[in-house]
C-alpha cells in the first residue's frame, strides 16, 4: 500500500482553518483514500484533522504521528495512532518514511518537514493556494523546483487538490536518492 504524507498549518485549540484550506486537505484525504493509499501525517488538528477527515470519509487507513507521549490528543479520525512523544522531532517520521508527500499551507514546522524530505529525496507536492509557505515555496527555490543546488529531488506545484494527489501517486514509486553525507545517508539509512 502507498503510503502519501499530508503536511501543513496545524490549529491551535480555539482556531480554524480557512474554509478554503479546510476543504482543500479534505478534499485531498478524501483523494489519496479512494485513490486506495493510506494517509500519513501528524495527527493532530487543522490540516491534519481535516485530511484525515477526508481520508475517513473515502474509505481510507489514516495513520497519524504525535508529536505527544499522549494518545487522547489525536485527532478522532486518526485510524492508527503513535504518541511518540518526540515533540517536532516527529516530523523525520512523516518526512522520511512516506513514498511521497502533500503540502498544505504551512508554517516553520512544516518547513522542516519540507526539509527533511528532500533531504531524503521524498517527492513532494505543494498544494498553491493554500497560504503560508505553501504559496511562498516556489519564490524561493532555484529554477522552480530544487532548494538548493544539489538537486536532490524536484518538488511539484499543483492547483487543485485533485492535481495534486495525482502528482503525489505518480511520484511515489520515483526511485529516492537522498544526501550523501555520511552521518544521514539516504532515505532509509542506506
Amino acid at each position: 500500500m502507498l503510503t502519501i504524507g499530508v503536511i501543513g498549518r496545524s490549529a491551535r485549540p480555539g482556531e480554524t482553518l480557512p474554509e478554503a484550506v479546510s476543504k482543500a486537505a479534505y478534499e485531498v484525504g478524501r483523494g489519496i483514500a479512494e485513490a486506495g493509499a493510506a494517509l500519513v501525517g501528524g495527527g493532530t488538528g487543522g490540516v491534519m484533522e481535516e485530511s484525515c477527515r477526508g481520508a475517513r470519509d473515502g474509505g481510507g487507513l489514516t495513520v497519524g504521528f504525535l508529536p505527544y507521549a499522549d494518545k487522547s490528543k489525536a485527532n478522532p479520525y486518526v485510524d492508527l495512532v503513535f504518541p511518540t512523544g518526540m515533540g517536532t522531532v516527529r516530523n523525520i517520521l512523516t518526512a522520511r518514511g512516506c513514498d511521497s508527500l502533500i503540502m498544505i499551507g504551512g508554517g516553520v514546522g512544516t518547513l522542516n518537514e519540507v526539509t527533511i524530505a528532500y533531504d531524503s529525496g521524498v517527492p513532494l507536492v505543494v498544494l498553491e493556494g493554500t497560504l503560508g509557505w505553501a504559496d511562498r515555496l516556489r519564490g524561493a527555490i532555484e529554477d522552480g523546483k530544487w532548494l538548493d543546488e544539489r538537486r536532490v529531488v524536484a518538488i511539484s506545484f499543483a492547483s487543485t487538490p485533485e492535481e495534486a494527489v495525482s502528482i503525489a501517486l505518480a511520484r511515489a514509486t520515483e526511485p529516492r536518492q537522498g544526501t550523501r553525507l555520511e552521518a544521514h545517508t539516504g532515505w532509509a539509512g542506506q
